[in-house]
């Protein structure tokens, strides 16, 4: 299994496919919503996935997590898997978060700068937090539910009720190492010190900004204008009728937009 330490953890990390480093960094309580990004992208590229800590397969410690902490993490596991060149950064939701702090910690490692669904300061933590609570009585299968409703926009949860195939995927990934209330109460600490907008002018790596038209978790529009009005050298794309996890609903269409922009700025 590979895991590196850091920190006194264990971390879990996936690595496939060989090429240009690019690394995907998840959102609260994901260990890895990239299932259709993995396979697409590892064909030309070598991409770097790892759960973060309080999630999945990697150690969870029971205490508040700050940014400093997950940055490390991944500036860690690039230096275990011995990464010399520039990666592509992409994260989302809160990945998005970390991969904002992380080019401006680490700007000499980064050659591009992919933010999915993300915000530059987050205000809602508690709500996040407090969601979960509400459902810590709940079964797992009833917590899924909630979650596809969360993330998903309506046309695609209506597809989820006749495709039963991404349905199990997406339900599969969930139920095992199932992330718990305390380890949302710790990732959730790391959100509220977040705040790059007077920052945001220093990230000088071509980024591409992505964000569902249909978000219902970082609402409005004006987050992901937000980021492209500060990041000079900044693209925003809005994939129409999706929600905050659109990379599941629209992988497709994701995918080639990523592609064709890491293409565009690999010479």
């Amino acid at each position: 299994m590979p895991y590196f330490k850091h920190d006194g953890l264990d971390l879990y990390y996936i690595t496939e496919g060989e090429g240009e480093p690019l690394v995907l960094i998840s959102g609260l309580g994901s260990k890895n919503i990239w299932t259709f990004q993995i396979p697409y992208f590892s064909k030309s590229k070598r991409v770097i996935v790892l759960h973060n800590r309080g999630v999945g397969r990697s150690s969870r410690p029971n205490y508040p997590y700050t940014m400093t902490m997950y940055i490390d993490d991944v500036k860690a596991l690039l230096d275990h898997l011995e990464i010399k060149e520039k990666v592509h950064l992409c994260g989302i939701s809160m990945g998005g978060m970390i991969a904002q702090h992380y080019v401006l910690k680490y700007p000499e490692t980064v050659k591009t700068l992919i933010l999915c669904a993300t915000t530059a300061y987050h205000e809602a933590v508690s709500n996040v937090v407090n969601s979960q609570k509400e459902l810590e009585n709940s079964t797992l299968e009833q917590k899924f539910k909630v979650r596809v409703a969360a993330l998903y926009s309506r046309p695609f949860r209506k597809k989820l009720k006749t495709d039963v195939q991404i349905y199990g995927i997406l339900k599969n990934s969930f139920m095992e190492d199932p992330t718990r209330l305390q380890d949302y109460i710790n990732q959730g600490a790391t959100l509220g010190d977040i705040d790059t907008r007077d920052q945001l002018s220093k990230i000088t790596q071509p980024t591409l900004i992505l964000v569902g038209s249909e978000d219902r978790i970082i609402l409005g529009l004006h987050n992901s204008e937000l980021l492209h009005e500060k990041i000079p050298n900044s693209t925003l794309k809005i994939i129409e009728k999706t929600g905050h996890g659109f990379v599941v609903e629209e992988p497709d269409i994701v995918n080639k937009l990523i592609m064709d922009f890491i293409h565009k700025n690999s010479s």
